[in-house]
């Protein structure tokens, strides 16, 4: 059991910080398009070895076997965790106590703004409405030329 919760946790890491991670701050890139070195819409073995979480989980990403992980690969990936904090969830009752969110700073941070019942625990209920109400920044897409 421990076994399947590690992998679920290092599988929606690699899944987070390659295709939902923050814009390169120099060019703009997204994180599938900062690991997309020769920008063909994949990412190769090669690629992928840039991330070592990535490179761990990226047999169990490629889906279809083909060598290459496509963002629909990863966005499949990514929506298989969606909502789930295997690795926070460290008792594995399916909520983040005060004491799990210690592992995550920002989480943490802002516990008591997310326990919106204020019982001490945060559900996947929570988390998706404090995701809804506070979404992240995204980098603006660039002007194309006519």
């Amino acid at each position: 059991m421990k076994t399947r919760i590690f992998a679920a946790a290092v599988l929606g890491a690699a899944v987070s910080l390659a295709f939902a991670a923050p814009p390169d701050a120099a060019s703009g890139r997204t994180g599938f398009q900062t690991l997309d070195k020769n920008g063909d819409g994949s990412i190769s073995r090669e690629e992928a070895a840039a991330n070592p979480r990535l490179s761990e989980s990226f047999d169990r990403i490629d889906t279809n076997k083909d060598g290459m992980l496509s963002a629909d690969e990863l966005r499949a990936a990514r929506a298989s965790h969606h909502g789930q904090h295997p690795r926070l969830d460290t008792n594995g009752d399916g909520s983040i106590s005060r004491d799990e969110a210690k592992a995550a700073p920002r989480l943490a941070e802002n516990f008591d703004a997310i326990d919106s019942n204020k019982d001490g625990q945060l559900s996947r209920d929570e988390m998706a409405a404090w995701r809804k109400a506070h979404p992240r920044a995204t980098a603006p897409v660039p002007a194309t030329k006519p």
